[in-house]
């Protein structure tokens, strides 16, 4: 494909197209960009696309996602993927991407940045494909035009970012010090320049504002190539770094005063935006190269480096003088919590004496007060943007809001001083607590109290877990009976909107220390928090929505704190006021409503037979609300909200599907809505809808009803299976059909020969090869043998032809899922069918592939336990009941090779996952082609996924056939009795 002018044009209709409001237009136009993007040529004509300036903006930005895509998922070759990019193309690519990032404007930058990062990670410096990419860079920062010289950083601080993430080795740090050769020296230089600019540019803004832009680059480099560990030329310049950085961090008044937000919509400025990435810097080295932290990646040694230390003084006090200068708006948040990050790993390091007990208390009364009292921006989020500020508040890592630093400073200060921080702190919890109980319109005074008490209570924690250790200075269960527990018994229904924020606080805190109340307080708790649920404030029903979720959770020892029994009075009321709270428009999409519905429904077990039928249907009508919104092509809103509508629909066919009638009764009102996202193409719905359709059809008694059988055809059309998010999910259903009606559907031929060409056609590609052997091993176990020599000949050939075109160090998953399916052949029919086809097609064939690929890949490749399993016992039969295979040179590494799976695999068959109360379903959900979310509640029993249920002790089995052949052999009885020997046979 030539980047001509035609086909430049051709491009750019298709890339129009695929904004098109047409829904046929838009999936015409994808797919004939997905014939495009394999042919040589495509990436170079895409990204001219993107560099032209005579395309409409919008297409080009288009582009450049295509672009990025393309780059991210085809550069280099891979298992998920069918093609990668040709190795002609490659150079082509390369030698203009760095031209157009420089050029291009800044909204495509990101994407184009993101790209050159994927091809620096895959070919720079590797073999020095692209040696010419950081002398390019570096002529560009020689450029007079200041945006240059910044889209020249930018592009540099996409290439070194990998560093960051990379696993420390000599390549790497070999890779990082012929960079900084080629580097160093300009970056010190620009700034340097900058620096000196700032002196002559003092009053002109927008000059300083590219100054700034350019130094928050270089600090971001500077970070980068300093990650791994302090390269000798950093060391060697370090006081001319650190003085840029001290002379940054202290700019005088007027430069200051000119970058003040005007408001608080006001982003961050290029001066604060700066200073954010150089106490960023200096976090990297307090944390790594000189103090110790308790979560570092090198353990509990010191790095002490004399070379920072002498500067570590200066740093404490200009950045406590930069946080006690900045304002509590919303605008400063990153820069402070940068700042934060900082002082903290000072104060848990070896380096906590630069902090007195007279700084203790200025910390907290200057940084940590200030910085957890709740502002008007706040307050005003709570009540406009609900989902975005629990996101924060419930979801947020540390680092994400100003509150979350603060907590986690006031933690860095008991660190050294737990002692007399909890003093300090306890004494301002008990003004603030003082200040409402005097005049309770001061509500902000106990917000601020809670959170501040959550902050210094809380040693550790875990996500999922809650909190695991507690300061012993403080006394949690005293501050809840006084000051929460107080004001939760004081709800009705009457005046359950009275002050949302304060309410959210006290259920926050129950969240938070759910682990360390006692059982007796739930009871209290549970009906309040049936009452919170109908509160009309989004943030409150919601809050409590968690609260009662997480409380399912708890457990003492392997006891559920919450057992079945406690929840059976209260789950139809909290049922009832949980989908009254999807009624409020604000929470019709609410994840955490529809999670603790799933929590709850996991919990009750059969107790959900009650409310079963009310549960269905509710979460049918919900879902066919969704389908509409589908098809008028609105946006869903919370992925997440629709994955746990089918987790609880699951939840429900776990708990109930026991009984023949509720089967029954799950079919009629499940079946209608499958069809018709089926028929009406909503792909966002259809892995989830196979998925709870296959776990009916496995927990239903025989015989299968019509109703399936008619449905069976339409599974089997190409374009359901095109879809790579439906692929796991339809192949389980197909599986789930051969175990269930495997007779019926043989009988069936058409059916039957649909199904071995789907196989077919799944087995030639490598993104969907391992479905082929996953459908080919549910007919090895259902379909009768006298059948085989039909169909088995041909499917195994074209498995051999995929084979031979793997590179001889492939350890995949086609030579796991091949070697797999030739055992589990084995271990359910024999030997002698396989091996007499094997034969066939070539003399010595089994012998060959035993002695090449099984017995020095078998304990490589495969990792399952069932798989294991599968192996032993097929090689067993195969080495001890063939005799054929008893002449085989290998025989002994054979039975080796399988001895040693089962060393490695002397533990039981559980369950596929943890028992959900376990599980916390934390993930972020998106939807697209190639994305497939797992239903926890519809998973199999790993027991009922075992193809071999009769070997129940694969050691006895084993033990006994070599005992058998140690008779039948004499010429094995020594290697026999060796390996018996040797693996306790």
């Amino acid at each position: 494909m030539d980047p001509s002018p035609e086909n430049l044009q051709h491009l750019t209709n298709f890339l129009g197209q695929t904004l098109a409001p047409d829904a046929a237009t838009r999936k015409q136009a994808e797919v004939q960009l997905g014939n495009a993007k394999v042919q040589q040529g495509y990436p170079l004509l895409l990204l001219r696309l993107v560099s032209s300036a005579a395309v409409p903006d919008q297409i080009r930005l288009q582009g450049a996602i295509q672009f990025k895509n393309l780059v991210v998922s085809h550069w280099v070759l891979s298992e998920v993927h069918d093609f990668h990019v040709n190795e002609a193309d490659k150079p082509a690519v390369k030698a203009e991407i760095v031209e157009a990032m420089l050029a291009v404007p800044d909204k495509l930058q990101p994407f184009l940045s993101e790209a050159l990062s994927c091809i620096s990670k895959a070919d720079f410096p590797l073999d020095q494909k692209w040696p010419e990419l950081v002398p390019k860079l570096m002529q560009s920062l020689s450029s007079p035009d200041p945006a240059v010289i910044i889209a020249t950083l930018k592009t540099t601080h996409a290439i070194a970012r990998k560093y960051v993430t990379a696993s420390h080795t000599d390549e790497l740090w070999a890779e990082i010090a012929m960079v900084l050769s080629q580097t160093h020296a300009k970056l010190m230089e620009t700034q340097v320049s900058c620096l000196a600019m700032l002196q002559q540019q003092a009053a002109n803004k927008p000059a300083l504002d590219q100054l700034f832009q350019t130094l928050d680059l270089i600090a971001k480099i500077f970070h980068d190539l300093n990650y791994q560990d302090i390269p000798e030329v950093f060391e060697d310049n370090l006081d001319t770094w650190m003085a840029g950085f001290h002379t940054l961090l202290t700019l005088p008044a007027p430069v200051t005063a000119l970058f003040q937000p005007e408001s608080d919509d006001d982003k961050l400025s290029a001066m604060h935006a700066m200073q954010r990435s150089i106490c960023e810097a200096l976090h990297l080295y307090a944390d790594k190269y000189i103090v110790i932290v308790e979560d570092s990646d090198r353990g509990s040694r010191p790095d002490e480096r004399e070379v920072f230390q002498k500067h570590l003084g200066t740093f404490v006090e200009d950045i406590w003088a930069l946080l006690t200068h900045l304002g509590v708006q919303a605008n400063y948040d990153e820069l402070v919590a940068a700042a934060i990050g900082f002082l903290s790993s000072v104060l848990r390091g070896t380096h906590f004496s630069f902090f007195q007990p007279a700084h203790l208390q200025s910390i907290v009364n200057n940084v940590v007060v200030p910085g957890l009292k709740i502002r008007e921006s706040d307050e005003e989020d709570f009540e406009d943007n609900p989902l975005e500020y629990m996101q924060r508040d419930l979801e947020g890592e540390v680092t994400d809001t100003r509150r979350g630093v603060t907590s986690d400073l006031v933690k860095a200060m008991c660190s050294h001083f737990e002692a007399p921080t909890s003093q300090l702190c306890m004494a301002e919890i008990d003004t603030l607590l003082a200040q409402y109980a005097a005049d309770n319109s001061k509500w902000q005074a106990k917000d601020a109290a809670i959170y501040l008490f959550i902050g210094l209570a809380v040693k550790s924690e875990t996500r999922a877990g809650g909190v695991v250790a507690i300061n012993p200075n403080v006394d949690v269960l005293g501050f809840f009976q006084r000051h929460v527990l107080v004001d939760l018994l004081a709800v009705t229904t009457a005046n359950v909107t009275k002050n949302p924020i304060l309410m959210a606080d006290l259920l926050k805190f129950l969240l938070v220390f759910r682990n360390q109340l006692p059982k007796d307080a739930y009871g209290q708790i549970f009906p309040i928090l049936s009452i919170l649920l109908t509160s009309p404030a989004i943030i409150v029903h919601t809050y409590a929505a968690c609260c009662l979720e997480r409380f399912l959770t708890v457990k003492d020892g392997a006891v559920p704190r919450v057992s079945r029994q406690d929840l059976q009075p209260m789950l139809q009321p909290f049922l009832t006021n949980l989908f009254g709270c999807l009624a409020h428009e604000g929470s019709k999409e609410n994840p955490h409503i529809m999670k603790c519905v799933m929590r709850a429904v996991s919990v009750a077990g059969p107790d959900v037979a009650a409310v079963a039928a009310m549960l269905v249907g509710k979460l049918t009508e919900i879902l066919g609300e969704l389908c509409k919104s589908f098809q008028q092509n609105i946006a869903p809103k919370n992925p997440a909200f629709h994955h746990f509508i089918f987790e609880t629909l699951a939840a429900v066919i776990k708990h109930v599907c026991a009984d023949a009638a509720a089967v029954a009764t799950m079919e009629g009102m499940m079946l209608p809505p499958f069809q018709t996202v089926i028929q009406m193409d909503i792909t966002e719905f259809q892995p989830y809808f196979i998925q709870i359709i296959s776990q009916l059809l496995e927990s239903r008694p025989l015989p299968v009803p019509d109703t399936y059988m008619q449905i069976l055809t339409s599974l089997l059309q190409p374009p359901l299976w095109q879809s790579r998010s439906n692929q796991p999910a339809l192949t389980r259903l197909i599986k789930a059909y051969m175990s269930r009606a495997g007779t019926a559907i043989v009988a069936n031929q058409a059916t039957f020969h649909q199904i071995l060409g789907l196989i077919q056609t799944l087995m030639v590609s490598k993104i969907t090869d391992n479905y082929a052997f996953s459908i080919l091993n549910s007919i090895i176990l259902n379909v009768p043998k006298e059948k085989f020599p039909e169909f088995l000949p041909v499917l195994t050939s074209a498995a051999l032809d995929r084979f031979q075109k793997l590179p001889a160090a492939s350890n995949g998953k086609f030579l796991r899922s091949l070697i797999t399916f030739f055992c589990l052949y084995m271990a359910k029919h024999g030997p002698d069918m396989l091996l007499d086809q094997l034969e066939a097609v070539q003399a010595g064939l089994m012998e060959q592939f035993l002695t090449h690929v099984m017995v020095p890949k078998l304990t490589t490749v495969i990792a399952d336990s069932i798989d294991k399993k599968i192996c032993q016992v097929g090689m067993t039969r195969l080495l001890c009941e063939c005799p054929r295979a008893t002449q085989f040179g290998c025989w002994g590494a054979g039975m080796e090779a399988a001895c040693k799976l089962l060393r490695d695999n002397r533990v039981g068959l559980g369950s596929v996952a943890g028992a959900e109360d376990e599980l916390d379903f934390e993930f972020l959900a998106s939807y697209n082609n190639s994305s497939f979310m797992a239903l926890h509640n519809a998973a199999q029993e790993k027991a009922a996924l075992d193809p071999l249920p009769d070997v129940a002790d694969v050691a006895a089995f084993m033990s006994q056939r070599v005992q058998q052949l140690a008779t039948q052999a004499p010429h094995l009885a020594q290697p026999i009795a060796s390996l018996r020997q040797l693996y306790h046979l």
